[in-house]
């Protein structure tokens, strides 16, 4: 017990200790009542943490039979709950560990409880799709005074979604422990109960301890795009699109809405038109496209027009390549569209801001189709005699992303 609670780090009591004759059979008996767990580390490659809840008691009881004793004992939650080991802690996550919560358990929180630190210039906030985190800069001087984030130096945190893909904050109670009590009181605040799962990549590469399944969706776009230019290349002709973002760089702001609001949407909206139909090099088609449209105005007088971007796509692509499927073009010129109108609405009436969480499905859905555009795009110039089709990865050629 006092292992436990004063150990700093709520760690067990290793069973190398234990040298008594009858040690094992009262160590039995006492996981049998319920008042210690034995954690052998076959779970987690640490037992000097409870990482997880421990093992049924028949089941540590069995090991313990067949393999002896071996990890290190901790008092059960049941028993903490008898000494009111918890009562005098006011932080919350802090007192969850010592009513005997594992160290990997997590807690989920609405998208607003670091929003704080993601505006405040004295801290570095970086995020991507499955986690991020919280870093005071270098040389930032933290004043002193009773405000509640001015205590945070570290913070790791990831993402979890409920059933209908809600997205939400996640953080173990070990990170959360670390906070100050006044920070851990103010997370308590946003904290979200019923059933929220994680991030997929995030459990695989915190919990597992394995590579990342799949690539970001925001990525992967930006590698198609990258890929399309070198297919033009050996075309022989001017790159398709005029930037290009490696080592999977992003353009500030590419990535998941942490805070959903219509103004973080529309933002979004306009930046991946940037990056998609406003990016399309009009240098490309020259010489296979007439680049503007002739009209005349009402007084007879020529008037030149330039064509969009999308229209002069759709006019080499349909001068070039002749598929025996239309469908699948058509969906691409569908998806062009779809990023460019998300992106034009708000030029037609002002708006009023609001906080919802159905931009988070409208963002999802606005990046799929720009993903599915640039997909079937780089696959459309890989029928090209010269493009030596071999270059492309397998996470791309199989669309190995996280489209959630």
């Amino acid at each position: 017990m006092d292992t436990y609670l004063q150990s700093g780090d709520f760690n067990g009591m290793g069973v190398a200790q234990l040298t008594h004759i009858g040690d094992t059979e009262l160590i039995k008996e006492l996981i049998a009542d319920g008042r210690l767990d034995l954690v052998r580390g076959d779970g987690h490659p640490n037992p000097h943490i409870k990482a997880f809840h421990a093992e049924p008691i028949d089941v540590q009881l069995r090991k313990i039979d067949e393999a002896g004793l071996a990890g290190c004992l901790y008092p059960t939650p049941q028993l903490l709950a008898e000494i009111d080991a918890g009562a005098n802690e006011a932080a919350p996550y802090t007192r969850a560990l010592k009513e005997g919560a594992p160290q990997l358990s997590y807690r989920a929180f609405d998208l607003r409880a670091l929003e704080w630190y993601r505006n405040d210039p004295r801290f570095s906030f970086d995020v991507d799709d499955i986690h991020g985190r919280i870093l005071q800069k270098d040389g930032t001087r933290i004043a002193d005074r009773a405000v509640v984030r001015d205590g945070l130096e570290f913070f790791e945190f990831g993402f979890a979604y409920d059933d209908d893909m809600h997205r939400a904050i996640a953080a173990f109670i070990r990170y959360l422990h670390d906070l100050p009590e006044a920070l851990q009181i103010e997370m308590e605040k946003h904290e979200l109960h019923g059933s929220y799962k994680l991030h997929p990549d995030f459990f695989r590469t915190q919990i597992v301890g394995d590579f990342p399944e799949n690539m970001s969706i925001y990525d992967a776009f930006l590698q198609e795009k990258m890929q399309i230019n070198r297919f033009c290349k050996q075309m022989g002709k001017p790159p398709l699109f005029r930037s290009e973002f490696d080592d999977l760089r992003r353009p500030n702001g590419f990535g998941i809405l942490l805070r959903p609001t219509k103004k973080e949407f529309r933002d979004f909206a306009l930046l991946l038109d940037q990056l998609l139909s406003d990016d399309l090099n009009r240098e490309f088609f020259k010489d296979d496209v007439e680049l503007n449209r002739y009209l005349t105005d009402e007084d007879g007088n020529r008037v030149t027009q330039s064509k969009g971007t999308i229209q002069l796509l759709e006019e080499w692509i349909g001068i070039k390549f002749r598929p025996g499927d239309p469908k699948p073009m058509q969906e691409m010129f569908a998806n062009f569209r779809a990023v460019r109108k998300e992106r034009q609405k708000p030029a037609h009436k002002v708006e009023d801001n609001e906080f919802d969480q159905k931009y988070i499905v409208g963002q999802r859905e606005l990046i799929r189709s720009a993903f599915g555009a640039v997909h079937t795009l780089r696959m459309v110039l890989e029928n090209h005699p010269n493009v030596r089709k071999h270059e492309v990865p397998d996470y791309l050629r199989e669309a190995k992303v996280w489209t959630m």
